[in-house]
C-alpha cells in the first residue's frame, strides 16, 4: 500500500463536521472526527474545543470546522484551520480546495470511512470475510475486488454507491 500520509494532508474535524469526515475518508484523506479522539489522547480538565485543539497541534493536522471560536483558538496556537461556512458537504469540499487544501476528488480505496483505518484488499482465499457480511453480495464474490477493515471489519466493493459518489465529484469538478 501506497503511503499517502506523507503526501497529503491529515484532517481533523469537529462534531459539526460527520458528512465531511466520511467524504475525506472515502476520498483517501487520514481524517480524524472529534466524536472519535479517544479520552487517552486527551488532558482530563480539557473542554472539547481544547481537546480538538490540543489533537491538532499534537499531531500536526489541518483542522477543519464550523465553529468560529474554535478556529480562533487554533489560529492563535499557530494551527493550519479551515473554518467551513457552508451545510452541504459538496460546497464543504469546494472551500477547502478555495483554501488551497490540496485534496484528492476521486474516491480510492484506501480508509475505512466508518473509523478512519487503512483498508486492505481481501485476498483470493480470504472469501470467507466477505460470505460473514450479510450486507455483502454474494453474487459477486469472486467476480470483482473487496476491500475489507481489519480494524471495524467494514467491507467495501465498487457497487453502485461508487458510481453515485464519482457522478457527484465530477459534478463539482465541472464548477470548478
Amino acid at each position: 500500500m501506497v503511503n499517502r500520509e506523507k503526501e497529503e494532508p491529515q484532517f481533523v474535524t469537529d462534531r459539526m463536521l460527520g458528512k465531511l469526515s466520511t467524504w475525506l475518508r472515502i476520498l483517501g484523506h487520514d481524517t480524524v472526527y472529534a466524536a472519535d479522539i479517544k479520552t487517552t489522547d486527551l488532558e482530563d480538565d480539557e473542554s472539547e474545543d481544547r481537546a480538538i485543539v490540543s489533537f491538532a497541534e499534537h499531531k500536526a493536522r489541518i483542522l477543519l470546522t464550523r465553529d468560529k471560536n474554535l478556529a480562533l483558538a487554533a489560529r492563535k496556537k499557530g494551527i493550519q484551520c479551515v473554518q467551513i461556512k457552508t451545510d452541504e458537504v459538496m460546497e464543504q469540499l469546494k472551500e477547502l480546495l478555495r483554501h488551497h487544501i490540496n485534496i484528492n476528488l476521486e474516491p480510492v480505496p484506501v480508509r475505512c470511512s466508518e473509523c478512519n483505518a487503512e483498508i486492505r484488499k481481501v485476498e483470493e482465499g480470504e472469501e470467507e470475510i466477505l460470505k460473514e457480511k450479510s450486507y455483502v453480495p454474494v453474487s459477486r464474490i469472486g467476480k470483482q475486488y473487496f476491500w475489507v477493515c481489519d480494524h471495524c471489519g467494514r467491507v467495501y466493493w465498487e457497487g453502485s454507491h461508487w458510481r453515485n459518489m464519482r457522478e457527484k465529484l465530477n459534478q463539482l469538478k465541472a464548477v470548478l
